[in-house]
């Protein structure tokens, strides 16, 4: 009899949340958003702090819980590297986060409300050849913190 190890149990547990979203999934209503969207007005923010970087995938959402919709952005770095940042309100102008590694290939972003206490989480997963990964960030403070995840650092 096979024998799941706690990570196993955890990548199982995320995976089955990224199959079969529930209720409170997404704000907004959309669940998942697989190509970007280049003409949310938030792009604008983005292009002028990254002009030269190519956008892989977006979603709209409500990072920091200020009932202001902001953008999360997938973007390729450079060949070997994919970033994702947030441009979000802060204080009435928008800001972009610091970046935070990617997956490189097949990466999909989910909003969840984990643990029903705002900001909502983003759960990333993608992989890299035949590495996969998976993280769940809350956005805190305008930046991107990991709260728990496995294998991202070989799919990013």
């Amino acid at each position: 009899m096979t024998r799941l190890v706690p990570w196993g149990a955890a990548l199982l547990c995320a995976l089955f949340l990224l199959a079969f979203p529930g209720p409170g999934a997404a704000p907004g209503g959309a669940e998942d958003v697989f190509l970007p969207v280049t003409s949310h007005p938030l792009m604008a923010v983005f292009r002028k702090s990254l002009p030269d970087r190519e956008v892989l995938l977006t979603t709209p959402g409500d990072c920091n819980a200020d009932g202001i919709e902001d953008l999360v952005v997938v973007y390729r770095e450079d060949r070997d590297k994919n970033h994702m940042v947030a441009v979000y309100s802060d204080g009435g102008a928008f800001r972009l986060s610091a970046p935070v590694r990617a997956p490189l290939e097949n990466c999909r972003l989910q909003w969840r409300d984990i643990d029903e206490v705002p900001p909502v989480e983003l759960l990333v997963s993608g992989q890299k050849g035949i590495y996969i990964g998976y993280a769940v960030f809350r956005f805190v403070d305008g930046e991107w913190i990991s709260l728990f995840g496995d294998g991202m650092d070989g799919c990013c």
